[in-house]
């Protein structure tokens, strides 16, 4: 029986002004012989060129001459996914992957929720990660802005803008502190409007934020220092109105009681509740020969099975936790709790 394929969907976020609909205007309108559908998910104004746009009620979609699909969703997420697809299937269009526009004063936990939590698109979509534009001439005006804060905390894959408003120690600094605040995103500075535009799809598609294999081994390198601990906390540096925003880091190479686990993570949702932005990694389990990963929004926090572990790799745990007023003695406390010392990892002294 053949493999059912799903579409990668990205999340393209970026407060107002940052130039995402620059980007997206690219995307929509020049050669790049890519099949994307662009879907609107703004809240008010529309952001790209109304021409690509289909007015009424129904989301319609709009075939261009570049091949990509175009439409503007005002309602529920996944059903407008899913009649994306049906709608795509009777006009005779296809394509290969999703971007989703957010607004820029959009929160994106919701969204990313919906692939998280809907059954009814699971089959025919996948989130392939969060890629947000932050502005380097007025990123650190836009710290105070909560809907700003957690747009860095979601993000997969940071992309700076408007770099030439800004001296080269300046957007260095930028992108140190966004490296600080959210270790396991990239950070690339790119020209909107002047770089190859197959250049700037490569930053923003094939991202793997929620891929159900691995966490990438370059991801691992920024997320974990030499002299590290199994835990570790690090402040944003853009102002004292971003104070508090934090990311932790913990590494076991014990193998973890799965439902301890499991109970553990329950009781740090409880406990921070809306602060916890994001959960991600990967888990050696106890009884478990491949490795499962754990993906979490806010409440929501799952674990599925992953790739099997190579003969020589080392099994180990890494889960990455991005949030507000995070308590690193607390998280630690937690998950060390679920340690199976009776069950230690293969190779490991």
């Amino acid at each position: 029986m053949a493999v059912r394929l799903t579409t990668p969907v990205t999340i393209l976020t970026g407060f107002l002004g940052s130039g995402k609909t620059t980007l997206v205007n690219r995307i929509l309108q020049e050669n790049h012989d890519a099949r994307i559908a662009v879907v609107e998910n703004e809240f008010g104004q529309v952001g790209v060129d109304g021409e690509f746009l289909a007015r009424g009620e129904r989301q319609t979609i709009i075939q261009l001459a570049n091949g990509c699909l175009c439409c503007s969703v005002r309602g529920d997420l996944a059903r407008a996914l899913h009649d994306l697809a049906l709608q795509a299937q009777e006009q005779g269009t296809s394509f290969e992957r999703v971007l989703i526009e957010t607004s820029g004063l959009a929160d994106p936990a919701p969204i990313i929720q919906t692939f998280l939590a809907e059954t009814a698109i699971e089959s025919l979509f996948h989130l392939d990660g969060v890629v947000a534009v932050v502005d380097a001439a007025h990123a650190r005006l836009e710290a105070e802005r909560p809907e700003f804060r957690s747009q860095l905390g979601y993000a997969d894959r940071f992309i700076i803008s408007k770099s030439d408003l800004v001296t080269d120690a300046e957007r260095q600094a930028l992108q140190d502190e966004l490296s600080s605040v959210n270790p396991r995103a990239a950070v690339v500075a790119v020209d909107l409007r002047g770089s190859d535009i197959r250049a700037l799809m490569s930053h923003v598609f094939d991202v793997r934020g929620f891929a159900n294999d691995h966490i990438p081994s370059d991801e691992i390198a920024r997320l974990l220092r030499p002299g590290d601990g199994p835990l570790r906390l690090r402040p944003l540096g853009l102002g004292k109105h971003t104070r508090g925003v934090t990311s932790c880091v913990f590494q076991c190479d014990d193998a973890l009681d799965l439902a301890c686990l499991n109970g553990a993570l329950d009781l740090l949702t409880t406990l921070y509740g809306s602060k916890l932005w994001r959960c991600k990694g990967v888990v050696h389990a106890a009884g478990h020969r491949s490795r499962l990963v754990a993906q979490g929004v806010q409440a929501l926090v799952q674990i599925s099975g992953g790739t099997m572990w190579r003969p020589f790799e080392p099994r180990r745990t890494v889960l990455v936790f991005i949030g507000l007023e995070l308590v690193p003695a607390q998280i630690r406390a937690v998950l060390n709790a679920c340690r199976a010392r009776d069950e230690r990892s293969p190779g490991v002294p």
